[in-house]
C-alpha cells in the first residue's frame, strides 16, 4: 500500500513539472510574438493619431494656380492633390487659365490670394518673372510650393519637377534601339525660349548625337502648343525626307498632330513617334503601335508633395530646415510591352477627376 501511494506521488510530480514546462514554453512563445504585433500595432496607431489629429483640427485653406485647367497632366496633379487634402483635413481650391500664358494666369493669382489662403501651390507659367511674387508670399507669411516647374531664383519653401533633360534622354536611347540610329530624324517643341521643352528637345538631340555622330537631325519645329502646326511640320518633313525614320515631339498637346501626319501619309510602323506624356489618348495610341515609347511624368506625386508638405509645414509637423527644397519626381518609359504593368498605372493620366486613380501614399 505504501508503494503504491509513494508511486502515485511520483507521477503526480512528474505530471505537474510537464504542466509546468508546456505553460513556461507557451509563455515564452508569446514573450516572443508579443513585442512584433505590439510594434506593427504602434505604428498603425501612430499613423491612426497622425490622421486623427489632423482631421480634429481646423481645416486649412490651401490655393493651387496651374498653368493650364483642362488637360490630362494638370487634372492628374489634381487627383493627387485631392487624395492629400482628404488625408491632411485641407480644403482646396484649384484654379487655373485654359492656356499656358503669365498675363493669364495673373488673374488666377489675384483671386487665390483674395481666399487669404494658409498656403499656395503654383506651377510659373514664368519663373523668372514669379520669384518676385513668390519672396513677398513667403516674406508675409504664405508659404509656396512650386510643381512641375521651379522657380529660376529657388525662394519658394519647395520646388517639385521631372527631370526634363533625362526625358529627352531616355527618348533618344528608346528611339536609337528601335531605328538603330539610322535615317533622318525630326523633332517638335513648342516655343524657343520654353525651358521645359527647350530641356526635352536638348536631351534627346544631345544623346542621339552621342550614340550616331553623323545622325541627320532635322531642324525643329516649333508649334507652339497648336496640334495643326504640327501636323504641317511633321507632313511637311514626311514628304522632304524619304529616309525619316523617327519623330519626337516634346509635349503632349502637339503629339495628337504628329500621329495624325504619320496615319495620314500612311508610314504608321515606318516612322517611329516618341513623345513626352501619357495623355488617355497617348496611350491607346500607344497600344495600337503609332507610338513606339511615351515618357510619361508623375503629376499625380507632385499635386500629392505639395499639398502633404505644405500641411505638415503649416502644422509645424516639419520645420523649413528639414523640407528638401528642390524635388525631382520620377518618370517611366511607356511601351506596348509595359503599358499594362500594375506599377506602371500611375504614370497615366487621367482627364477627369472623377477617374483619379486609386494609389496608396
Amino acid at each position: 500500500m505504501k508503494e503504491k501511494t509513494r508511486l502515485l506521488i511520483v507521477l503526480a510530480v512528474s505530471l505537474l513539472l510537464v504542466l509546468n514546462a508546456c505553460s513556461t514554453t507557451a509563455a515564452t512563445e508569446a514573450a516572443v510574438e508579443e513585442p512584433a504585433e505590439a510594434a506593427v500595432a504602434a505604428e498603425d496607431e501612430a499613423a491612426d493619431t497622425a490622421e486623427a489629429a489632423a482631421a480634429e483640427q481646423e481645416p486649412l485653406l490651401i490655393t493651387a494656380v496651374v498653368a493650364e485647367v483642362g488637360i490630362p497632366y494638370f487634372t492628374t496633379m489634381h487627383c493627387g492633390a485631392i487624395a492629400a487634402a482628404e488625408k491632411y483635413n485641407v480644403e482646396l481650391n484649384w484654379a487655373g487659365p485654359a492656356e499656358w500664358d503669365f498675363n493669364k494666369q495673373q488673374p488666377f493669382i489675384d483671386g487665390a490670394l483674395a481666399l487669404e489662403p494658409d498656403g499656395m501651390i503654383i506651377v510659373p507659367t514664368d519663373p523668372d518673372a514669379l520669384v518676385t511674387y513668390v519672396q513677398t508670399w513667403m516674406d508675409d507669411g504664405i508659404p509656396v510650393v512650386t510643381a512641375d516647374v521651379t522657380l529660376s531664383d529657388p525662394v519658394e519653401l519647395m520646388g517639385i519637377e521631372s527631370d526634363q533633360y533625362s526625358g529627352g534622354v531616355a527618348a533618344a536611347k528608346a528611339l536609337f534601339e528601335i531605328t538603330g540610329g539610322e535615317g533622318s530624324y525630326y523633332t517638335v517643341g513648342t516655343t524657343p525660349g520654353s525651358y521645359g521643352a527647350g530641356q526635352r528637345l536638348a536631351g534627346f538631340i544631345d544623346t542621339m548625337k552621342e550614340l550616331n555622330p553623323e545622325a541627320n537631325i532635322l531642324e525643329t519645329c516649333y508649334a507652339n502648343h497648336d496640334a495643326t502646326k504640327s501636323a504641317e511640320c511633321v507632313s511637311a518633313a514626311i514628304i522632304g525626307n524619304p529616309d525619316l525614320k523617327g519623330v519626337y515631339v516634346a509635349v503632349s498637346s502637339i503629339a495628337a498632330g504628329a500621329a495624325s501626319a504619320i496615319i495620314e501619309q500612311g508610314k504608321a510602323g515606318d516612322i517611329v513617334l516618341m513623345s513626352y506624356d501619357a495623355d488617355p489618348q497617348q496611350v491607346q495610341d500607344l497600344k495600337a503601335g503609332i507610338y513606339g515609347t511615351l515618357i510619361a511624368q508623375d503629376p499625380y506625386q507632385m499635386g500629392w508633395l505639395a499639398v502633404e508638405t505644405l500641411a505638415k509645414y503649416l502644422r509645424g509637423e516639419i520645420t523649413k530646415e528639414e523640407i528638401t527644397q528642390h524635388v525631382t519626381v520620377g518618370m517611366a518609359a511607356l511601351t506596348q510591352d509595359n503599358i499594362e504593368d500594375p506599377d506602371l498605372l500611375k504614370y497615366q493620366y487621367v482627364g477627369d477627376v472623377n477617374l483619379c486613380p486609386v494609389i496608396v501614399e
